[in-house]
């Protein structure tokens, strides 16, 4: 390991621990974060070394440890991964959980399928990642599964559902979306509602079997179905606009998704329907800006930190102990009422 001198020399790890007065040891368990070091002397050492305009070699480091000490984070949907505040969000939370493990985070930003596909399989051939954790589409793609099981890499998945059985070297993550949704149609069952309508982007998605069968439970009437073309904000206004012709209106809308949500409530309030006292509105992810709408959007939340967090431990196990499978994981979400979604209005005070 060694970084460049002004004199064009590189400078030694050895050089270094004599410069700062420490040893060599000292000065590696500063660096990887291992070891008995304390955190005031390894943070010492650090601001030390940045000072010194030192930088560890890590090529050298993934040599020495046969490991590239990089994950790579995969989305199977054409998307654009900085479009999309759910990858973003998602992304944050397993960058974080990396970091206590010494470990980089890659990721492809292009909505480019079939390139990031590409991409993906010259990084897991060349070793340029130890491993990879894959967010679904929302279920199982069953030939990518096969695909990188048949590559041998540790893979990680994001998913509403888990393969039975489930290949070597693979662990699933399982996002748990009927408490959320059975929170949030209790609570507008609880409000008064009666007759609540569903705003999406696919006919397909998984979600939808989840809220009808909820809303069913509940009582509620689960009508209209609106599909807008795509999840952003812009589909969300022009799909709500059409549910303005429906009649009767709703008194409450589940929207699929925060952004879908967003353009929903620009709609509603630039058509003289008041939110929350004419129509009730629920969107899902609860986005951080979700908080800050006019007025506050409910949002049935998804624990990002915990997501990436257990992404990332099952990671670690499967390429500490390849022969192990883990237990699958499970991660649960949960409504959060805000302004936007409040008791109906009686009838004779509705427009």
């Amino acid at each position: 390991m060694a970084t460049q001198q002004t004199d064009g020399r590189r400078l030694t790890i050895r050089e270094v621990a004599q410069t700062l007065g420490v040893s060599t040891a000292t000065v590696s368990r500063a660096i990887h974060g291992r070891g008995r070091i304390s955190p005031a002397t390894r943070a010492r050492i650090l601001r030390q070394l940045e000072q010194l305009g030192y930088t560890p070699n890590l090529h050298a480091q993934s040599l020495a440890r046969q490991r590239s000490m990089a994950v790579a984070l995969e989305y199977l949907g054409e998307v654009e991964v900085l479009s999309d505040s759910f990858l973003v969000e998602l992304a944050r939370g397993v960058q974080k959980s990396l970091v206590p493990h010494r470990y980089r985070l890659l990721v492809n930003l292009t909505g480019d399928q079939e390139y990031r596909r590409s991409v993906l399989r010259q990084w897991i051939r060349a070793r340029v990642v130890d491993g990879v954790i894959v967010v679904a589409n929302p279920c199982i793609d069953v030939d990518w599964l096969a695909a990188l099981a048949e590559e041998g890499v540790a893979a990680v998945w994001i998913a509403y559902d888990a393969p039975d059985p489930t290949p070597p070297r693979t662990a699933v993550v399982q996002l748990d979306l009927s408490t959320g949704w059975s929170e949030a149609v209790a609570y507008l069952r609880e409000c008064g509602h009666r007759q609540v309508g569903y705003l999406g982007a696919y006919p397909d998605d998984p979600a939808l079997a989840i809220i009808h069968s909820v809303a069913e439970c509940c009582g509620l009437q689960l009508a209209p179905l609106i599909f807008a073309h795509s999840e952003m904000p812009a589909d969300g206004y022009e799909a709500t606009v059409r549910l303005l012709q429906h009649r009767p209106l709703p008194t409450a809308l589940l929207a699929r998704t925060d952004l879908l949500a967003f353009g929903a409530m620009q709609a509603l309030q630039q058509h003289g329907v008041r939110v929350p006292d004419e129509m009730a509105v629920i969107g899902h992810d609860d986005l951080p800006i979700a908080q800050w709408m006019n007025p506050p959007l409910s949002s049935i939340q998804i624990d990002y930190a915990q997501l990436g967090r257990s992404a990332v431990e099952l990671l670690m196990r499967l390429l500490s102990n390849p022969d192990e499978p883990p237990v699958p994981s499970r991660v649960a979400t949960r409504f959060v009422p805000r302004r936007s979604s409040a008791p109906a209005t009686p009838p004779q005070r509705r427009r």
